[in-house]
């Protein structure tokens, strides 16, 4: 997978978080103003629905820059015990009612519902609702994404999310976690690269299979004990 961690790693995410605190104010703002118009021209239709696109963009913007200050501040949360299984149903069930988006078609594979790991559980679920808004974004309405868990002999364990969309063409397979890289529908974004820098904030790694036009499956392989190290 691409290093995030070269020598220029801490200048570019310092570059980036300037970025999205410059824009986010006057984004935040400009949110305020198309509420207040969508409440005061509910009766004009045309003027209304172009209120409304323009207020689901400025939202799609205010997202993007808050994966951008996700990516670019320094990590911070605290090591608790967590049961894998409470991880997953919680969000197998926020994901069927379209929480982060268009609601998905969850399969649960079984858990061993003894399955824990010492982790920061809020570091866990930011990785692993990446994967999965990675998946619904490329894969076909019904959205169909299965997601599961398992322990490794090596004291690991790894979750997984498949998919049965678009795939990830070889050639950019290995650049996939960059930040800003064009993804496998050409639309850059951040999402695969939080992931990346949280599971290596646990002491763990994300691994990537792909075939272009069979889906993908994403992993997330942790230690059960969150990483030696508590830094970002």
């Amino acid at each position: 997978m691409a290093d995030l961690t070269d020598d220029h790693g801490d200048d570019r995410e310092w570059l980036v978080n300037q970025i999205a605190h410059a824009l986010r104010n006057p984004i935040f703002a400009a949110s305020v103003q198309v509420e207040a118009l969508l409440l005061r021209l509910d009766d004009r239709e045309a003027v209304a629905r172009s209120a409304d696109s323009l207020h689901a963009q400025l939202e799609r913007l205010s997202a993007s820059i808050d994966e951008m200050l996700l990516f670019g501040r320094p990590i911070t949360g605290h090591r608790e015990d967590v049961r894998v299984s409470d991880i997953l149903s919680s969000l197998a069930i926020r994901y069927r009612t379209g929480d982060r988006g268009e609601p998905a078609a969850m399969v649960d594979s079984p858990v061993d519902p003894n399955l824990a790991g010492r982790w920061d559980r809020a570091a866990v679920t930011i990785i692993l609702e990446r994967l999965l808004d990675n998946a619904v974004q490329h894969t076909p309405p019904p959205h169909v994404v299965e997601l599961g868990a398992a322990a490794t002999g090596d004291g690991e364990v790894t979750f997984t999310v498949s998919d049965f969309g678009d795939g990830i063409p070889e050639d950019i397979l290995g650049r996939a976690t960059l930040p800003f890289f064009p993804q496998h529908s050409g639309r850059p974004g951040l999402g695969l690269a939080v992931a990346e820098k949280f599971a290596r904030y646990l002491g763990g790694r994300i691994e990537i299979e792909s075939a272009e036009g069979r889906g993908t499956v994403a992993r997330c392989v942790l230690p059960v004990d969150g990483g030696s190290s508590p830094g970002g």
